[in-house]
This record gives structure tokens, sequence and C-alpha cells, in this order.
């Protein structure tokens, strides 16, 4: 593990400016530990909550409610970790908002505390996700970004297959609550491993996107917003980012919330775990082909995971067997392996010289958060009180289609706004 974690600090010395090697080790185990709080409980929720009979309408707005407080504030979180130099910290107080948050999930039925809870997790994972862009780059600098973006994607994957395995025994042995229990762990493991991240070690500077000797201005708060407007490849690839969670984001629940409808004897959260599992593991040596290829550009990765997607929602539309979940999954895995990776490096490609990389990336999971928000109430709404979850695949698999003409304009902006840099 050392010697593959080292790799881009040996890209950081030759920009002559290194991170310690512990300091990268660390980060990748925080990437493995953040990987069940940074979405809290995720799709173990939506299952949660159908199996308790509540209403679907309510299921939908809870889920929604969380997508929308993380879509409000991840811009202003991308700008924040532009401009403060205490990442460490911020990430560490967001840990702790969206553990209490998806605890309170457990203990109440109530309609406004269940979306008061959502909402809180959602906003501190937003947090979290800034910060630990913010610390990648300030580490990795931009020499060792996609190598050690996809090392933080597999160690994060790592995580996810650890904790879904963890929380649907758990919840399959004990009761949904304890699953908290794992969640808990995750938590402090992180903030262990967060600790021994050294700030002597991170370039604040770098980690805004400046690059050494640039003199670009420090950002202060949310500011440099009007710089990113004249960048339409940014924008275009925001765009094509919420139609491609518009139809990703509300599938993973909703084939085990049809799971929980109509064959309740089934395990559902037992599966959600399985489920979940069989996602990470493909996703996994997919971050891995994403970060170490150099045959392929990143932008053959997008193209690839926006394909999938309408196949994976057909497939799931037209196969309701509990085991069609499996096949469903690995093409998940697939996709969301590779725009994992792919989406931060293609933001620092379109964002170059601006010195708002992290407000670029804010920008960007902004529109992408749109999308997944609501494919939630969009996903539930199709399904109503009938039942119609092979239409509402469907309906997804449609959204995901959107995507594909609007990252082909994205790219031919990016080559005539490019133009004139390399000039």
């Amino acid at each position: 593990m050392s010697t593959t974690l080292a790799m881009p600090l040996e890209a950081g010395r030759r920009a002559g400016a290194p991170a310690a090697a512990a300091s990268l080790t660390a980060l990748a185990w925080t990437a493995f530990f953040l990987a069940d709080v940074r979405d809290g409980l995720g799709p173990f929720l939506a299952t949660y909550l159908q199996s308790q009979r509540v209403d679907q309408t309510l299921i939908g707005l809870t889920m929604t409610a969380g997508g929308l407080a993380a879509v409000l504030m991840t811009p202003f979180a991308g700008a924040w970790a532009d401009g403060w130099t205490a990442k460490r910290a911020l990430m560490a107080i967001a840990v702790v908002a969206v553990t209490l948050g998806s605890g309170c999930a457990f203990m109440t039925k109530s309609p406004w505390l269940l979306v008061g809870s959502q909402v809180v997790a959602g906003a501190a994972g937003a947090l979290l996700a800034a910060a630990l862009a913010a610390l990648t780059l300030g580490l990795a600098r931009r020499e060792g970004l996609r190598r050690q973006t996809g090392r933080n994607e597999a160690w994060s994957h790592a995580g996810n297959i650890v904790s879904a395995l963890g929380a649907g025994i758990v919840a399959q042995q004990f009761g949904a609550p304890w699953m908290m229990s794992v969640m808990t762990v995750m938590a402090v493991g992180s903030l262990l491993c967060l600790a021994t991240i050294r700030a002597g070690d991170i370039d604040h500077a770098a980690a805004r996107g400046v690059e050494a000797g640039a003199g670009a201005p420090q950002a202060e708060g949310p500011g440099g917003f009007g710089e990113l407007l004249r960048h339409r490849a940014l924008w275009l690839f925001a765009l094509a980012c919420a139609f491609f969670h518009l139809g990703n984001a509300a599938m993973l629940p909703l084939l085990n919330q049809r799971l929980a409808a109509t064959q309740p004897d089934a395990a559902p959260l037992l599966w959600t775990g399985v489920a979940i599992v069989v996602a990470q593991l493909t996703m996994v040596p997919v971050a891995l082909w994403v970060a170490r290829s150099r045959r392929l550009d990143l932008s053959a990765f997008v193209y690839l995971a926006i394909l999938i997607l309408p196949v994976r929602g057909l497939l799931a539309w037209g196969f309701p067997s509990v085991w069609a979940n499996i096949p469903v999954q690995v093409l998940d895995g697939i996709a969301a392996g590779a725009l994992g990776v792919a989406t931060p490096l293609m933001v620092e490609r379109y964002a170059r010289g601006t010195g708002r990389y992290n407000l670029a990336l804010g920008l960007v999971l902004t529109l992408q958060g749109v999308g997944a928000a609501l494919s939630a109430g969009v996903a539930n709404a199709v399904v109503g009180a009938r039942g119609h979850f092979g239409l509402a695949f469907a309906v997804l698999a449609g959204c995901a289609l959107l995507a594909m003409p609007v990252f082909m304009l994205a790219q031919r902006a990016n080559a005539r706004e490019a133009a004139p840099r390399s000039a």
C-alpha cells in the first residue's frame, strides 16, 4: 500500500513541492472511512422507511430534501475550501454533523424531523466533499492529482464495501437502528486518520488550483463566481452531470424499494447491503483503471459512464427478480466508478488557471446535486400508489440519455477555450 500511495509523492517532488508520504497515506485512509459517512445512510434509509410503511410521498420528500440541502451548500463549501486554511477542521465538523443527522432519522417518524435530519446530513456531506477535494489537490498537486484521485476513490469504494456488509449484517441480526453503530465506527476512524494529516504538508495555493508562480489572487468566501461564468465548457459539463445523476441517483434506492414493496420476506435491508457491495467491488478496479490509463483520455470514461446508465435502467425494468440486482449493480459500478474519478479531473481541466478549482468543482457538483435531488422525487412520483416501478426505471434511463449531447458540446467548447490559453 505504501508503495502505490507514494507515487503521487514522487510527482510532487518533481514539481518542487513535495507532500509527505505519511500525509498521503492518511488521506487515502481518511477516504476509506469517509465512504460510509459522506453519504449518510444512503439507500438504506429509503429501504428502511419503505419497510416501516412510511408514506411514499414522504420517502421521496425526505430523500429529496437531503439532496437539495447538499445542492445549496455545495457552492459555498467550494468557495470556503478555496479561501480557508482550516480544511481539516471543516471536515471534522462535517463528519460529526452527518453522523448526528443520520442517527436522528432512526429515532423518529415525525415528517419534520425526518426531513430535517436529512437536510443536516446533506449539507454536511457537501462540506466533506469540498474539503476532501481541496486536501487531495493541496497534497498531491496537479501532477499527482489523477493518480491520487483514483487512489482516493478506490479506497473509498473499499470502505463502502466494509461498511455496507457490516450495516446489512447488523440490520439483519439486530434491527435497522443498529446500522448506526457501523456508521459511528467509520466516523471515528475518519477523524483519527484526518488528525494524522500534517498541516505543513498542505499547499493551500495548489489546493485551489494555482500553479507555482502563477500569482493568482486568493479567493475570499464565495467570490470568483463571475470569472467562472466565462467558462462555457464548465457549465455544459455541469449540465451533463445533472442529467446523468437525474437518471442515476434514485436507481439503487428504487431497486430496494421495489423489493421491500413486492417481496418483503426477501430481507430487503440485507439485499441493499449486497447491492452496494457488488457496485463497490466493481468500482475499485474501475477507479484504478481511470487513474492509471494513459491510452484513453478522460472524456472516453465520461462517454462510457453515460452510455452504460440507460442499459442499466432498462435491465432493471425488464428483470424484476432479486438476482437481477447483481448485473444492474455491476453496471452501476462501472459507470459511477469511471465518473467519480473523471469529474474532479475534468473540472480541473476546464477551470485550469482560474485559481478557483474548488469553487468550480462546487458549481459542477451543485448542478449534479440538482439532478440527484430531483431523481428520487421523479422516481417515486412515477411509482405512485399503484407501484409502477418498471415505468420509473424506464423514465430514469431516458433522463440519462440527455447527458450525451450536452457533454459533446462541452468538449467542443473546451477545445475553443483552450486554444487562446495555449497560444
